[in-house]
């Protein structure tokens, strides 16, 4: 899946049924999320039991699904560790598909990184 820096990618913000498709994630993207699907923009849903992470992007032609399923016994982070946020950027999804889990906002808005580092901030590691 391709995508530029102009992309804005959305997070759901509950864990969903990993067994849905394209049809009830696109109802999610426009009703719950309020949401335009054909704009390209990426919108992630993380499951339940944290292992596994869909994307859904319109690319011009037809809807594209992304499934990962994260190998490591801890998994993805939980979705409700973004605290209410929904936008993130390029390389906070970076962090997430590598594992790494996004925590509380810092005061300037932005949030801190962890990873599998034991605990340590991404710049430590």
């Amino acid at each position: 899946m391709k995508f530029d820096r102009k992309t804005k990618i959305f997070v759901y913000s509950e864990p969903i049924d990993m067994r849905i498709g394209f049809e009830r994630l696109s109802y999610l993207v426009r009703e719950e999320m309020g949401k335009d699907i054909d704009v390209g923009d990426l919108f992630l849903f993380l499951g339940k039991n944290r292992r596994r992470l869909k994307a859904l992007r319109f690319d011009g032609s037809g809807l594209v699904l992304l499934t990962k399923r994260m190998e490591k016994k801890k998994g993805f982070m939980n979705v409700r560790d973004l605290e209410g946020q929904i936008e993130i950027s390029h390389q906070e999804l970076e962090l997430i598909l590598h594992g790494s889990v996004l925590r509380k906002y810092l005061p300037t808005g932005r949030m801190q990184f962890k990873d599998n580092c034991h605990g340590a901030p991404t710049s430590v590691c």
